[in-house]
């Protein structure tokens, strides 16, 4: 597990560096919550002002960040026995990081928010 949850981190520190360009900073917060299929995440940056600034990822690596947290979720699942439904990513500019995992599942979120049935399929052609 180790091995591939390294891999997870760094891929997700990546996404962060590339992001933030050649702006400087004191550090980087990813925060997140993992949902069945999906991703909400805002992305901070403390710049060395003490401005906190937030900022968007490229198109691509939206992608790329839902699945590796996606992967995580799952990862963590199976070999901790708990889900994660969120987490805080805090990466500083010397390459260290901190992870605050969310185990609260949303107060708001079913399941099946997610999921169209075949009766609201067969109302939209009704119309």
């Amino acid at each position: 597990m180790t091995n591939k949850l390294e891999k997870i981190y760094y891929e997700i520190a990546t996404i962060l560096y590339r992001s933030v360009g050649t702006e400087e900073w004191d550090k980087l917060n990813l925060t997140t919550d993992i949902l069945q299929n999906n991703c909400s995440s805002l992305i901070t940056f403390l710049s060395i002002s003490s401005n906190i600034r937030y900022f968007q990822i490229s198109f691509d690596d939206v992608f790329i960040l839902n699945d590796s947290l996606i992967l995580l979720r799952d990862l963590m699942l199976k070999e901790m026995k708990e889900r994660i439904w969120g987490l805080t990513f805090t990466l500083y500019p010397d390459g260290k990081f901190e992870i605050e995992y969310d185990y609260n599942k949303p107060e708001d979120y079913e399941e099946t928010d997610e999921v169209i049935t075949g009766e609201e399929i067969n109302q939209t052609f009704l119309k």
